[in-house]
């Protein structure tokens, strides 16, 4: 990986890694742990889209590992960017064009595709990554109506606001 590719994403992984364990974590944890913001997944949504699909599941594991470290869960988030990983080349490919990626595009960013891709693209993957991260969390079927499919919901819903914010704001080009 070069170096105009490396470093935005080094500071992405250390900027989100740091809002998601100092800012969101905290407030998490006043509203009793039921209503999740999970920011950190967009580290693994802006990777560059060429990247190979092993590269993406070893980065989104480590991403994951690392907030598990600092808020004291212990491989939730692990395995959520783990999945994640996996997943992203599942949904970039089901919403690439024919001819698909041409490499013009570096990172699946609204600066490449537009906000009405980007917010599809962005709503299918955190709905995933939420709903893999609240099933680990509760790791039986017997919640999945009574807290994982609710958790999943409230948390993508109050979660995408603050991924169209925080896109907006930042707006990555790579």
């Amino acid at each position: 990986m070069n170096s105009s590719i490396f470093f935005p994403n080094l500071w992405r992984f250390l900027g989100l890694v740091a809002v998601q364990t100092i800012v969101l974590n905290e407030a998490s944890l006043t509203l009793e742990g039921y209503c999740n913001v999970l920011l950190y997944p967009l580290f693994i949504l802006f990777l560059p889209i060429k990247m190979p699909v092993p590269a993406t599941v070893v980065l989104g594991f480590l991403v994951g590992l690392t907030v598990d470290m600092f808020i004291g869960t212990i491989g939730v988030n692990a395995s959520a960017g783990a999945l994640s990983g996996y997943a992203r080349a599942i949904i970039l490919h089901r919403f690439s064009n024919k001819g698909g990626y041409s490499g013009k595009e570096p990172i699946a960013s609204p600066v490449y595709f537009g906000w009405r891709w980007f917010i599809s693209v962005a709503a299918v993957f955190f709905a995933v990554h939420l709903f893999w991260y609240f099933a680990m969390a509760h790791f039986t079927p017997n919640y999945l109506l009574e807290k994982i499919l609710p958790q999943t919901i409230i948390g993508w819903l109050l979660t995408m606001p603050v991924v169209l914010i925080f896109t907006r704001l930042f707006y990555p080009k790579f």
